[in-house]
């Protein structure tokens, strides 16, 4: 029995909740995409899908994840935070991770504003510096979203071939 159309179906459903999962922090949207390309590669017994394209979407996939918690952090410093202001940053967005969707977008911007406020009583500057790790988590997130569209498209591309 030929199961190649389950398969076809079941790495399309991944790819799907992979794509929203880039955009919302309930699922892991990059690794769910690429858990689907590589059942369908391994489906396809990579005939059409290329092992080299699998791979570098893999790095990507996996780059994700390391964007998702340092691009705040790095988008902290950028607005000038100072080191607690960045330390808070890095371990709000640890904290967050235990809280779920809204922990990953609050725990950042908490973080940073309690460590720079520690630094600087100075409500403004802090304010800006958890603006930074906001804006760092859209970064992320647009990032996220640009890996799952490419896997994506490439599954789409490898289906019509």
């Amino acid at each position: 029995m030929d199961y190649s159309i389950f398969w076809n179906i079941l790495a399309g459903i991944l790819i799907f909740g992979g794509f929203l999962g880039a955009l919302l922090p309930l699922l892991p949207g990059p690794p769910l995409a690429m858990a689907g390309l590589l059942i369908y590669a391994i489906a396809e017994r990579f005939t059409s899908v290329s092992p080299w394209v699998v791979g570098a979407l893999a790095l990507l996939t996996l780059s994700t994840i390391l964007v998702d918690v340092f691009a705040p952090v790095l988008a902290a410093k950028g607005y000038k935070a100072s080191r607690l202001g960045v330390i808070g940053s890095f371990v709000g967005a640890i904290v967050g991770l235990w809280f779920g969707p809204l922990g990953i977008i609050v725990g950042p911007f908490v973080g940073a504003f309690v460590g720079e406020y520690f630094f600087n009583p100075d409500a403004a500057r802090a304010l800006r510096s958890a603006w930074g790790t906001f804006v760092g988590f859209v970064v992320g997130t647009v990032f996220k979203l640009v890996v799952t569209v490419a896997i994506a498209f490439y599954f789409v591309y490898a289906l019509i071939r």
